[in-house]
């Protein structure tokens, strides 16, 4: 199912991020590469902090919004192999 969520400035992309961070409820999950991830989907990476998928470039890597920047990074890194 497609999220209709759209940003329409990177502020709208921060906020978003901040909201998540406030929700007690809602906990990060820890980035693998070897995971698959879905859009929206909110990740703690080991070096980047919390983020969230912003975009699933292909089967093999995704793109995540962190408040540091917009980074990709590889998912399902098994199919490579």
């Amino acid at each position: 199912m497609m999220s209709t969520i759209k940003f329409e400035t990177e502020q709208d992309k921060v906020n978003h991020l901040q909201s998540l961070k406030n929700i007690p409820s809602i906990n990060p999950k820890i980035y693998n590469q070897d995971d698959e991830y879905n859009r929206l989907d909110f990740i703690k990476h080991s070096e980047m902090g919390i983020g969230f998928v912003e975009e699933i470039i292909s089967d093999s890597e995704i793109r995540v919004f962190f408040a540091s920047g917009v980074v990709t990074l590889p998912q399902k890194s098994y199919l490579n192999n």
